[in-house]
């Protein structure tokens, strides 16, 4: 189950760079929701599945909302530390 959900995902952590910085799943990225409209010609080209995860699961939901307007394939990973409970244990 795990694999098949992130099979060839791309997760983006969308809190800010302090925050994600003090605690955050291994194998994210980083892209803080205020710069998430920059990045989307770069995810166009990377053309990838990507979830998207945050503090809450609120900020997160907004970004895929973003980034499915544009084009982009992405769900909701929720809360990051339910993500990686998820990878990791």
């Amino acid at each position: 189950m795990k694999t098949f959900f992130l099979s060839g995902a791309i997760v983006i952590d969308v809190r800010t760079n302090t925050t994600y910085q003090k605690a955050h799943a291994n194998g994210t990225t980083n892209i803080p929701f205020e710069q998430l409209k920059n990045a989307i010609p770069v995810l166009l080209q990377i053309n990838r599945v990507y979830i998207l995860v945050c503090e809450t699961g609120a900020s997160s939901s907004i970004a895929v909302n973003i980034l499915r307007a544009a084009g982009i394939e992405a769900y909701n990973g929720g809360c990051w530390q339910q993500l990686n409970e998820l990878l990791f244990c």
